[in-house]
């Protein structure tokens, strides 16, 4: 299918550069102002929210609570990799990692502080994971989808991609070269698989739940592995 002439050109390509704002927004708060709480400023508060509030009208249609099968998928999923989350990175953490010591020295100069922690991993797992999927599923791919379906199909891939592309930023401060890249390769095929959630179940609320009890929080419970030593 070509690309839309007109206004849904120009509509398609605002929803391209909205996709590339993180990347400015977390370099500027992690590399610049060496700052945690700026980069979550910037990504949450400049990029994701004001996109998805203002755009509520794209996602609050799919404001669908999940069916009791998609509950026990869900529950089923973390029943198994919560654990094995845990099982391999007693396995091999210390691969990932430069040193359990350099990650958390790049965490505390940045500003972070122990005492954060279940602070952090509940907004972590109940804000982040909503905003996320409310603006890179709600917004994006609903915009894209108003192109037709087959140039929503290639925005899950893009979306996917910039999703991931952002959090290189963030992960190669804190993994091994090589570990980094094929970390991003996970983030990239998680982003197309909360797509193709949405896409099947039409409830933001399922990429929501996936995002933050699954995944935001298996990340949770590693940092906190990590800098408990």
């Amino acid at each position: 299918m070509p690309l839309p002439a007109g206004n849904a050109a120009r509509r398609l390509l605002s929803v391209i550069l909205l996709t590339l704002l993180p990347m400015p927004a977390v370099w500027l708060g992690m590399y610049k102002l060496d700052s945690i709480l700026w980069t979550f400023v910037f990504y949450h508060g400049f990029c994701l929210l004001p996109a998805a509030v203002w755009e509520r009208k794209l996602w609050r249609g799919a404001l669908r609570w999940p069916t009791g099968r998609q509950w026990a998928a869900l529950g089923v999923a973390i029943a198994v990799v919560l654990p094995l989350t845990l099982f391999v990175y007693g396995k091999i953490g210390r691969v990932l990692l430069d040193s359990p010591d350099l990650l958390r020295s790049v965490v505390t100069e940045r500003g972070f502080q122990t005492a954060w922690l279940l602070p952090f991993g509940v907004y972590f797992v109940a804000v982040n994971a909503t905003l996320e999927e409310l603006f890179w599923r709600g917004v994006v791919l609903n915009e894209l989808r108003g192109t037709g379906e087959t140039i929503w199909t290639v925005g899950a891939i893009w979306t996917a991609f910039a999703f991931a592309a952002w959090h290189y930023l963030v992960l190669r401060l804190l993994l091994r070269p090589g570990w980094a890249e094929l970390t991003v390769v996970g983030v990239l095929a998680a982003g197309i698989f909360f797509a193709w959630l949405y896409q099947q179940t039409r409830s933001i609320i399922v990429p929501i739940l996936w995002h933050g009890l699954l995944f935001d929080f298996a990340l949770v419970v590693v940092f906190r592995a990590v800098l408990q030593g």
